[in-house]
């Protein structure tokens, strides 16, 4: 007998039935989309993301294709897939505040605020991949489903399939933007096929599909224009890019980038540093003049806290402090009794952060515009309202501190209440490799100074190298302490996993530390300005090449003091410089101190190695293996198939499955489904046809929104559903027969059976399309009939009897 669920509305306009290409032509747009997706690994971390990504595609598009086949007006199709998607958000990430967990209240709205707030969190403060929580798996699954509404719509509903390859774009913009390998060549053929499976099924629909027409394939002249038009594409989108302005040299996919940020943006913290170096060319132009006798470090914020698998900056709003005036560090022994005073002006037309620009450690702060407010624990200084500014004209008076190695030696160990708790501690479950590496670094060493200096000069030593490519390569990209663990074991990276690997080294040997993000020094313009109090000033400018971190040291009466452990970058102060023993060739970068000679340019986005020890030779690289990436390709392949079960199909299954049980002489090992639904009994060890026949009908009644209540009997749950659902007399009369089978099968005595084969009645009609079953289908019709297009929707494609299957 024919499902009822896929008979047309009572109220749909009589005419054909729909194309057979239909639902083929929705499976394409799935497939496409999901095939895309694929691509956001290395976007988003690891594959939890995709089931849901996949079930929320899944939900959009068998909505506007059961839209068209009920006869919607094709404006109204879209709506539904709108519809479909909010309905499978919800189920998802608020199903506690919803209603039914299906139907969006005003709490649900509150839930996607939250979500949308931690989303917008971990964008700004994680570099990808980024930790696939709740937020960014909600954005991910919201703006794939509404990629796969769009595709759909173009593909089938307005029969335009090459156009709906413009959906498919947007999503492949995503890692083309953000990853620095761009999308992949595997990732790439993928998405290429998904979309050949779209314009092939949009060929067969033109084709007409008369009764007993026989599936032909096309003449061999269209396969071989087919594959030369293939062809030609390939070969463009492979090379086109590198003729293109705004990639990288390289060849698309795996080694052309799109760079949209070019000339925008200036540093955006922790995030952007290594995509800032990788640039290029430069952007975010800074001038600063000072009266330094050299030149400075700018210093935008701080990482303190090097638990969890990604680091961010702590905003700290609660203990923050309004006024840019009379700023001092919260440390009682916070500065050096050998300070100066240095005045900076600071001025950009392109700097776009919340963070303002300042030398450490900043005094007074004049002309800057907006609420900014800062941290005595850090020194930072940020917007109020975290806006963004684009243009900066202020001007800084810092504290510098003169000191010298002999300031620093035979320093006691700071006391343990001297900084925040925050300064010193590390996560409980720190890699053995950074352990070991601090051991090593500070062996046969006393003292907090010789500790810093020895672990120092291992970082700066031959055995590390300075690399902007082998991170990439080696996916320890960005910051945390899991990429901190790969950078100690392959010993090549930029200058984060420098500047982090000290400061956890440090605070591993019990010296407070923290990691200062901002820039290097930069380059001398040749330039001078006069300052407010007409005293010259002279010129530098940075951009986003110069975006540096390196780790701040916290020693007992002088407060913070940087270091620098990345070789071939910035400079190294003078009090960290290592005494020579031997007479030899020094490094260049270990001959530039802070002595007012011109920094060193940064090198080339291709140095891939450190300039630090020419005459010994990096340890060898590991060659790169495709096996790990092929096999989280497949898995996540396997992944998807394995959602494509989705809600629809498992309720289907559980029909289907009822359905051939219920036969005389066949009884069920357990139920395939919920336990009678509107009443518990006594239970036999054999589910006879009466009790799922009663499950199939009272899950039906689940489905449309008519849940049993709690200690419900059978009886009461039939009258109520009856009533509620406003059945038919034909329909009421068909679920009261089914509630008293139900009853006599599971309820009387043995002896007050009727006998059969399995203790069932001996009038049930034979086979499943008659009796118990026309009784479940007559059932499953009324309900049908008086519910509106919207929960049978639900009913169809969420069916609520398996909500709590999905719940987590």
């Amino acid at each position: 007998m024919t499902d009822v669920l896929s008979r047309p509305a009572a109220n749909a306009p009589a005419g054909p039935p729909p194309p057979p290409w239909d639902w083929t032509a929705a499976g394409a747009s799935a497939a496409a989309v999901l095939l895309c997706s694929i691509s956001l690994h290395g976007v988003l971390d690891g594959w939890s993301w995709l089931p849901p990504l996949t079930l929320s595609t899944a939900a959009v598009i068998a909505a506007m294709a059961a839209a068209r086949r009920f006869r919607f007006p094709t404006a109204l199709v879209p709506a539904a897939g709108l519809a479909a998607l909010a309905v499978v958000l919800t189920w998802l990430f608020a199903a506690s505040t919803a209603l039914l967990g299906l139907l969006p209240t005003g709490a649900t709205l509150g839930r996607g605020r939250q979500l949308l707030t931690e989303a917008q969190s971990t964008i700004m403060n994680q570099v990808p991949p980024v930790l696939a929580d709740s937020g960014i798996v909600f954005i991910a699954c919201l703006g794939t489903g509404l990629i796969a509404l769009l595709v759909d719509t173009l593909a089938t509903t307005l029969r335009m399939p090459a156009a709906s390859g413009l959906g498919l774009l947007s999503l492949l913009i995503v890692p083309a933007v953000l990853k620095p390998e761009s999308i992949g060549a595997f990732p790439f053929i993928l998405a290429a096929a998904g979309y050949l499976l779209i314009l092939a099924t949009g060929s067969w629909q033109e084709r007409p599909h008369r009764p007993g027409d026989a599936m032909r394939r096309p003449p061999r002249s269209q396969v071989g224009t087919a594959a030369g038009i293939g062809a030609g594409a390939l070969i463009l989108a492979l090379c086109l890019p590198a003729a293109l302005p705004g990639f990288n040299q390289g060849t698309f996919p795996q080694g052309s980038r799109l760079n949209i940020w070019t000339g925008q943006s200036g540093l955006n913290p922790v995030v952007a540093l290594g995509n800032d170096l990788r640039q290029p060319s430069a952007s975010g132009r800074i001038l600063y003049a000072t009266d330094s006798p050299s030149s400075l470090y700018l210093r935008s914020t701080t990482l303190e806290d090097f638990s969890g698998r990604r680091w961010a900056p702590d905003l700290r709003e609660d203990t923050r402090r309004r006024g840019l005036q009379d700023m001092s560090p919260a440390e009682e022994n916070g500065r050096a009794p050998n300070m100066s005073v240095v005045t900076t002006r600071v001025r950009s037309e392109t700097y776009v952060s919340p963070w303002l620009l300042a030398p450490y450690a900043p005094q007074r702060v004049s002309g800057a515009l907006g609420p900014y407010s800062w941290d005595p624990k850090t020194m930072t200084v940020i917007s109020g309202d975290n806006t963004e500014r684009g243009y900066l004209d202020y001007e800084v008076q810092s504290f510098a501190p003169n000191l010298s190695q002999a300031d620093l030696q035979g320093l006691a160990p700071a006391p343990k209440d001297a900084v925040d708790p925050v300064f010193t501690s590390l996560p409980e479950d720190l890699p053995v490799s950074i352990r070991d590496a601090a051991a090593t670094a500070t062996e046969g060493t006393s003292g907090p100074y010789e500790q810093a200096m020895a672990i120092q000069a291992y970082l700066r030593g031959p055995a590390f190298s300075y690399s902007l490519d082998a991170p990439v390569e080696g996916g320890y990209d960005g910051n945390g302490i899991d990429v901190l663990d790969r950078f100690l074991q392959e010993k090549s990276g930029y200058c984060t996993h420098f500047a982090a690997a000290m400061a956890v080294m440090a605070r591993e040997a019990g010296i407070p530390s923290r990691m200062a993000l901002g820039f290097a020094p930069g380059r001398s313009t040749g330039n001078s300005i006069p300052g407010n109090d007409g005293q010259e000033l002279r010129e530098f400018e940075v951009d986003s090449r110069d975006a540096h971190a390196w780790p701040e040291l916290y020693f007992e009466g002088l407060g913070w003091v940087r270091f620098e452990p990345t070789p071939s970058r910035g400079s190294v102060p003078a009090y960290a410089v290592e005494p020579r023993s031997n007479p030899g060739p020094v490094r260049d970068d270990e001959r530039d101190l802070e002595a007012g000679n011109p920094v060193l340019p940064e090198p080339s986005p291709e140095t891939s190695t450190s300039a630090a020890a020419p005459e010994a030779a990096a340890p060898p690289q590991p060659e790169e293996t495709h096996a790990g990436r092929f096999a989280g390709v497949g898995l996540g392949l396997a992944a998807a198939a394995g959602a494509l079960l989705s809600p629809w199909l498992l309720r289907r299954r559980r029909r289907s499955i009822r359905r051939r049980l219920l036969g005389p002489g066949q009884p069920a090992r357990g139920s395939a489904g919920a336990s009678g639904a509107g009443g518990a009994g006594p239970r036999n060890s054999l589910t006879g046809p009466a009790t799922l026949a009663w499950e199939e009908a009272a899950d039906t009644g689940v489905d449309y929104g008519h849940v049993p209540q709690k200690a419900e009997s059978p009886r009461a749950y039939a009258l109520r559903l009856a009533h509620e659902a406003g059945l038919t007399d034909n329909s009421a009369a068909a679920l009261e027969r089914l509630r008293a089978a139900y009853e006599l099968e599971v309820y009387a005595a043995p002896a007050a059976r009727p006998q059969g084969a399995s203790g069932a009645a001996r009038d049930l009609p034979p086979g499943p399309g008659s009796g118990l079953w026309s009784d479940v289908t007559a059932v499953q019709q009324g309900l049908q009939e008086s519910a509106t297009w919207g929960a049978k929707l639900r009913a169809r494609f969420f069916p609520a009897s398996l909500a709590s299957r999905f719940q987590r």
